[in-house]
């Protein structure tokens, strides 16, 4: 189902989990979502642009495992959002050690 950016943003929040653009404040608990903008490819016809396509990296940002971005699945799938493959990172997150789980969800405009 395409989607466009403000039914993503709502989507992502209907998980329970906190949702943030770009970053999130320090003050933030684990887990929680950090979304961005990466790029656009567009949908031309008789070289017009017809639709903008945005694309959205969706990181789940934990401390724990792969089950706390299973909310999000849940709700991805519950409104047919077609979502990339996540897959697992680890890196340093205000001096803790934290695994961001990303995916990429392409939005309509």
């Amino acid at each position: 189902m395409q989607i466009n950016f403000q039914q993503l943003r709502a989507i992502m929040k209907e998980s329970g989990i906190p949702v943030y653009r770009d970053s999130a404040p320090t003050t933030a608990k684990y887990p929680y979502i950090v979304y961005e903008y990466v790029n656009e490819t567009h949908k031309r016809t008789s070289n017009k642009v017809i639709k903008s396509l945005p694309l959205y990296q969706i990181a789940v940002i934990t401390n724990g495992t792969e089950s706390d971005y299973e909310p999000l699945k849940e709700v991805f799938n519950r409104h047919g959002v077609s979502y990339d493959m996540f897959f697992g990172i680890p890196f340093d997150e205000n001096d803790d050690t934290v695994t961001q789980f990303i995916t990429n969800v392409r939005c309509v405009q």
